[in-house]
């Protein structure tokens, strides 16, 4: 009996010293700059496109060290943009649709191209951003057409960057939230835009309380994935350039072609839009083009020869294109400051300076911006 207390004593001490240690934990990582997170909202037919909690203003922040840290809004649409979005309001509008570069997380909204573009023309014109970390070419079209029936913009303005073609296949990615090609057998028309519905967990919406679970998750990104790289092997590891891995089978050339082709096919009907009136931004192979070796060596990887079919089809159908690999090459060069974080491969305050700064000179915002709506 004696020893059963002593155990249940020691077993007792354990947990409430575990305990003790979780809340001061917890306590130390509510004081310091932990990420609070996105909050996205469910996606199904009631909500159709990714969105986050309205009206809300948050900190984001990455690394264990905080190394990055911002203040972000999230508008009453849901989008992180400082301004509300308004359906009654008669000012030129520009839709910019995207991933995590329009998202943005990794500066001040106001420091977002948008956000910077946004305060140039206040009080002549508007500036809708609609992106979500993970959305993809296939995806950019439900935003398009959310876009379209909601808000009819003038013009729209697609960021386009390296894991945005094979992604919009559900053969390459199935992560909930996103619309997808998926195959047919109409050989006039060989896929199909579908929606995956997604629902946090009871696990995720509880985590999101917890600054613990927040830290672990989000600023140190640790899951399956990363604690397996943790213990693979360097020369297994994948080559990423344009943050996407650099393989260039034939397979997955072919397939990101034909989303391609898809997401060009679909493109007028979702987005009632004029190809004057629409502009695309293409980013340069970071961090490949901060050396010319490193540059030349990287003109056959996978984010290079889709680069360059999609420039060649965008321009082939009659859109604006701005390539900012020739922009960031030319900058560097005489200045020697890159245009992503070090530890975040997503633009940094500069590179979303320099893309704003193309985007005024653009004959689509141009355009958009001298029309007035009834």
């Amino acid at each position: 009996m004696t020893m059963l207390k002593n155990f249940l004593f020691r077993m007792i001490s354990v947990i409430f010293g575990f305990a003790l240690v979780l809340l001061i934990l917890e306590v130390v990582f509510r004081i310091f700059p932990t990420n609070e997170g996105l909050r996205t909202l469910p996606v199904n037919m009631e909500n159709p496109i990714i969105r986050f909690e309205e009206n809300r203003d948050f900190t984001w922040s990455k690394g264990r060290y905080f190394s990055i840290v911002t203040r972000k809004h999230s508008n009453n649409y849901g989008f992180l943009n400082d301004e509300d979005y308004d359906k009654e309001n008669k000012y030129p509008l520009l839709a910019v649709i995207g991933d995590s570069y329009v998202e943005a997380c990794q500066v001040k909204n106001k420091e977002a191209m948008h956000g910077i573009r946004s305060e140039r023309f206040d009080g002549r014109a508007r500036i809708y951003s609609f992106g979500a970390s993970g959305a993809q070419l296939s995806t950019y079209l439900a935003y398009a057409e959310y876009a379209k029936h909601n808000f009819q913009p003038n013009a729209m303005i697609f960021i386009i960057v390296g894991n945005d073609f094979d992604e919009s296949l559900w053969k390459y990615k199935q992560a909930p939230g996103s619309y997808y090609f998926f195959s047919t057998s109409d050989i006039e028309n060989p896929y199909e835009l579908k929606r995956v519905d997604y629902h946090p967990s009871f696990i995720k919406r509880i985590g999101r309380r917890s600054a613990i679970f927040r830290y672990v998750c989000l600023n140190l990104q640790w899951n399956w994935r990363s604690i397996e790289q943790n213990f693979s092997d360097a020369s297994e590891m994948e080559r990423y350039i344009g943050n996407t891995a650099a393989d260039t089978t034939k397979e997955r050339l072919t397939d990101s072609m034909s989303a391609v082709d898809e997401f060009f096919r679909q493109l007028p009907k979702r987005s009632a839009l004029d190809s004057s009136e629409i502009l695309f931004v293409i980013d340069g192979m970071r961090p490949s083009l901060y050396s010319d070796t490193d540059l030349a060596e990287a003109e056959k990887c996978y984010f290079s020869v889709m680069r360059n079919y999609f420039i060649n089809n965008a321009a082939q159908r009659g859109y604006e294109i701005i390539d900012m690999q020739p922009v960031f090459i030319n900058h560097y060069k005489k200045n020697s400051l890159r245009f992503e974080f070090e530890i975040d491969g997503h633009w940094n305050q500069l590179g979303h300076k320099l893309v704003a700064k193309q985007i005024e000179k653009s004959s689509v915002v141009k355009k958009a911006f001298s029309q007035n709506r009834d």
